[in-house]
């Protein structure tokens, strides 16, 4: 049954339509995803007197990730849909439009194919700070001492790494009842409007926010949007803003969650409430953004009106989404995340995927978004494990390369430039955490360093184009970026073995292809001779060039 669009999710009168054939061994059959908070003994599905089992579900538009529970026991993809989310959790996913239409991303989206949602709508205009942004993701207890004072201070080491927008996790005032750790989890806020005592004062922050202004970074906060600590003030001042349990008892409906308790968003004052809070952040401190977590399980009537009310206090504010749903784009957020590209690269290096797979992945994801969307991209994010630990660092440098010079905004968290292996995952910070800055690598900073002096010094990185070139070698990826009379090749190796291998220059949008040009070497700043249409072109294992073509 496998990719058999005959019991693909569907829309039907009633919802969506899912189906899976079993075999002699399957006693029963449920979905759990998104919409249901993970919880796979809600919705179990009826065996049909053709052997089908099937279930139908009132799903709202946007994004959904699901996976099927065969037996209670074991989780695995719907076998029918090949559409799989990129948030490196490996499971399956669909689109639900305004109408209950489901949408399945098929290999055959491109340049010349577009989705529904890319023919169909657009993304929302974003403040022009945005395209020029590399964020930086920190914990303040975690990467520094003394709090806003020493971040502060790390001020001059982030400018110098590239940096120009800081993403600080929640620094509130965590809850304490059912907390796991001496810390606890940071996202269990405790109240909306507090800053916790170990960090600073408002005060403290104030004066990090102005002075961080004036050397020219951007100051984007972090919130749960869905959630508090079930020990937030709120719960006893307003217990009917939150969702109960069949006992009548607050709860978060996530399993294994107890230390939160979810927001009731069909209560009008809650909306407000938050809504408020928000723009307080803007009005005291002038913050630059909010990166909003687990939007992906909040009402999408409530994010657009959020969207609206924050834009209107400060009109270039950034809106970050912790979600890949499309109509985010097109509706509410300026950044939705992108995580696949680093399975896209794991695969290459270790395994039977090829430059093939990244030319179609890049397709998938631009042209089934809504027109000029923008994607926060990570190569690391608060759920995931380092990447050293999965490449190995000589298979880091052209994967950095490609990926810090690809379109759209990119992100880093705090240590992975310099090959921090104490991170494991937002768990780290549930008790007292601290970077290794006694094991910093060098090599690997200057690195990542040199890529982004690259993107911050061209706006061909940053505003305009990207082409994609093909090569005659598998594990060869190669594009250019190009601004007007400015062309920039981007080739990377990522085996580690010493590769000769020709670009294809057919069919390159707006470039004007000469027999010879003269290259400078941006990461080595020395000249080369090279004649693309002639000469084969050599790149030893796991190397990689950022090539300005001089001569068109």
């Amino acid at each position: 049954m496998n990719n058999n669009k005959l019991y693909s999710p569907k829309k039907t009168k009633n919802g969506v339509l899912f189906c899976y054939i079993g075999d002699e061994t399957t006693k029963s059959v449920s979905i759990a995803g998104i919409f249901n908070n993970w919880d796979k003994s809600i919705n179990y599905f009826k065996k049909d007197k053709d052997g089908v089992w099937k279930t139908t579900i009132k799903l709202p538009k946007g994004r959904h990730l699901y996976k099927y529970v065969i037996n209670d026991n074991d989780w695995i993809l719907d076998p029918t849909n090949p559409t799989i989310s990129e948030d490196c959790q490996n499971n399956s996913s669909i689109t639900v439009t305004n109408d209950g239409q489901v949408l399945i991303k098929r290999k055959n989206i491109n340049k010349t194919n577009h989705s529904f949602m890319y023919k169909n709508f657009n993304a929302i205009r974003s403040p022009l700070w945005v395209k020029k942004a590399v964020i930086y993701q920190l914990d303040i207890k975690s990467f520094t001492e003394n709090g806003f004072l020493g971040l502060k201070e790390k001020l001059a080491y982030l400018k110098e790494l590239g940096i120009n927008a800081l993403w600080i996790m929640p620094f509130c005032e965590i809850g304490i009842e059912k907390r796991v750790g001496e810390y606890g989890d940071p996202y269990a806020v405790e109240d909306f409007y507090s800053i916790d005592s170990q960090i600073g004062t408002k005060k403290d922050f104030l004066d990090f926010v102005s002075n961080a202004h004036s050397l020219n970074f951007k100051i984007i906060m972090d919130f749960p949007i869905n959630r508090a600590s079930i020990d937030c003030n709120l719960t006893k001042t307003n217990p009917d803003w939150f969702t109960k349990n069949t006992d009548g008892q607050i709860y978060y409906a996530i399993p294994g969650r107890d230390y939160f308790a979810g927001f009731d968003f069909t209560n009008n004052d809650l909306k407000k409430y938050l809504i408020e809070c928000f723009k307080y952040w803007i009005n005291e401190f002038n913050i630059d953004g909010f990166r909003f977590d687990d939007t992906d399980m909040t009402p999408h009537d409530f994010l657009l009106q959020l969207s609206n009310d924050l834009k209107e206090t400060k009109n270039d504010i950034l809106l970050i989404s912790q979600s890949y749903d499309e109509f985010h784009n097109a509706e509410s957020f300026d950044l939705t995340y992108e995580g696949g590209f680093r399975d896209i690269f794991r695969d290459i290096i270790f395994s039977e995927k090829t430059q093939n797979d990244f030319i179609e992945y890049y397709n998938l994801q631009k042209f089934s978004f809504p027109k000029d969307s923008l994607r926060l991209r990570w190569l690391e994010e608060k759920e995931q494990g380092r990447i050293i630990e999965i490449f190995g660092e000589q298979a880091l440098y052209p994967v950095i390369t490609v990926f810090y010079t690809l379109d759209s905004v990119p992100m880093l968290i705090m240590g992975q430039e310099f090959s921090d292996t104490k991170w494991k995952n937002w768990t780290s910070l549930f008790n007292k955490f601290s970077l290794d800055w006694d094991n910093f690598n060098n090599n690997l900073f200057n690195h990542y360093k040199k890529i982004l002096q690259i993107r911050n010094n061209n706006i061909a990185f940053t505003e305009c184009g990207l082409e994609i070139i093909k090569n005659d070698n598998h594990k060869v990826i190669s594009f250019v970026r190009f601004c007007e009379n400015k062309v920039f090749l981007i080739i990377a190796n990522l085996s580690n073995k010493e590769v000769k291998f020709k670009l294809s220059l057919k069919n390159i949008n707006n470039l004007q292809i000469t027999d010879k040009y003269t290259c400078i070497n941006l990461l080595n700043s020395k000249k080369e001779q090279i004649n693309l249409k002639r000469d084969n072109l050599f790149l030893r294992g796991y190397e990689n060039k950022v090539l300005e073509i001089k001569n068109i």
